[in-house]
């Protein structure tokens, strides 16, 4: 209950007492504003375990019989609207789901994502209560819902227009419609407003929910990723990501450390301005639209300790390599082509999972691929699996995915400083470690 316990014990008393009353629908967003909250790994925002070069806003609607968004395209490598239903404001599944190059434009305008170099246009997408699917129309059905705007590595944004986060652009405007009667929404301001937050989580993870199970120790030092057949839905999934997950034991292992290797997916070169189609320099294709590889705490409300991705992943002849060890900063007995990441907070257990987005129609070692096979496990979030299922698909998966497979391990400290990374995988090692 990390953040519960930042928050202090008497918000969330007054959280629980907005639920319990008959307008609790309406606790999450009491401000009647847009967008009230942003999922980020900073802040009261940091919690469903956010990428860190990626930005989440999130617009509960309740009492509305449509919502109406109107904006612009952003300068970024990916953005999406994605609805989930409820069963009293706790998300069940995903109802609905545009992807940028899904969303149409508005009429006379042009969608950067389908016709690169003819400018950013703008677009406008409308969510009924109870409406179908179509076009530029979602729906949804509970009396609550969630609409999440996804922005993925917005572009750099040279002229400081304080927008960098949206890729350069306002975020949508909302109208809202009920009883025949339309209100466009002023923009929250400021968003993860403390009475926000405090309202919403307890819809996520009810007070007393903690996670049940252990990781334990796992059997040998073989660490194994494997895709969940689901992603938990509480924890908002994206459906254009697929996802393998790794449990590396219940506790930090002292004078150990954990060696991830595996060959990097080549992804579009968008962060400097080139186009969506654009692969980065370099590469010949675009394998993904995005990957990254994060830890988070095994712990409500599932914040994230750190993530690499393909924008800041150190790749050495289309291999990297990741190290996560219990330092508080860089370690400095690591080579500068080795990424680092941070165990964090030892008292809590730890989540380690990569995420592919949209791969390419020829791309065959996507984890998508993986699940197809399909090499997955079920994963009931908060009720964690057996480590069985895991390592038994994780095998599976890796005949998938091939050297796009992140092999881990875990390693000793001294082994890896004297031997390098070739020592650390040892029966394990593969084309590409130096």
């Amino acid at each position: 209950m990390k953040l519960f316990a930042r928050i202090g014990i008497p918000a969330v008393l007054v959280a629980l007492a907005m639920l319990a009353s008959p307008s609790a629908t309406r606790a999450q967003n009491g401000r009647d504003c847009a967008w009230p909250i942003e999922l980020s790994p900073e802040g009261f925002g940091n919690w469903l375990g956010p990428e860190s070069l990626a930005r989440y806003w999130v617009m509960p609607l309740n009492n509305y019989d449509s919502v109406a968004l109107k904006g612009t395209y952003p300068h970024a490598r990916y953005f999406s609207l994605v609805v989930y239903d409820t069963n009293n404001g706790t998300p069940t599944g995903v109802v609905h789901s545009l992807y940028d190059a899904e969303i149409a434009p508005d009429q006379g305008s042009n969608n950067p994502f389908v016709n690169p170099g003819a400018g950013n246009g703008t677009y406008t997408v409308t969510i009924a209560h109870n409406g179908q699917a179509s076009g530029n129309t979602m729906g949804f059905s509970s009396e609550v819902a969630w609409v999440l705007l996804r922005v993925y590595e917005p572009e750099a944004d040279p002229a400081l227009s304080g927008q960098s986060l949206t890729g350069g652009v306002p975020l949508p405007a909302i109208t809202v419609t009920s009883g025949g009667a339309s209100q466009e929404l002023e923009a929250c301001s400021p968003v993860n407003k403390l009475p926000d937050v405090t309202a919403s989580l307890p819809l996520f993870f009810p007070p007393g929910l903690d996670i049940l199970g252990h990781e334990g120790t796992p059997s040998s030092d073989r660490l194994w990723f494997a895709p969940p057949t689901a992603p938990p839905p509480v924890l908002l999934p994206n459906p254009d990501n697929k996802y393998i997950a790794m449990f590396p034991g219940d506790a930090y292992q002292p004078g150990r450390i954990i060696v991830i290797h595996g060959k990097a997916p080549t992804t579009p070169g968008t962060f400097h301005g080139a186009q969506i189609l654009t692969p980065a320099r370099g590469s010949q294709t675009a394998d993904v639209r995005f990957w990254s590889l994060c830890i988070d705490d095994l712990a409500i409300p599932v914040p994230a300790v750190g993530c690499t991705a393909d924008l800041t992943t150190k790749v050495e002849g289309g291999y990297y390599t990741i190290v996560i060890s219990d330092d508080l900063l860089r370690p400095d007995w690591l080579k500068p082509n080795v990424n680092w990441l941070p165990w964090g907070d030892e008292q809590y257990s730890k989540l380690v999972f990569m995420r592919n987005l949209l791969p390419a129609a020829n791309f065959s070692y996507s984890i998508q691929k993986a699940i197809e096979a399909p090499c997955t496990f079920d994963f009931n979030f908060p009720t964690l699996p057996d480590r069985g299922p895991v390592d038994t698909a994780g095998q599976c998966a890796q005949q998938v995915m091939g050297d796009y497979y992140p092999v881990a391990v875990w390693c000793d400290k001294s082994t890896f400083i004297a031997s390098g990374v070739r020592a650390c995988l040892k029966q394990w090692w593969k084309p590409g470690v130096e």
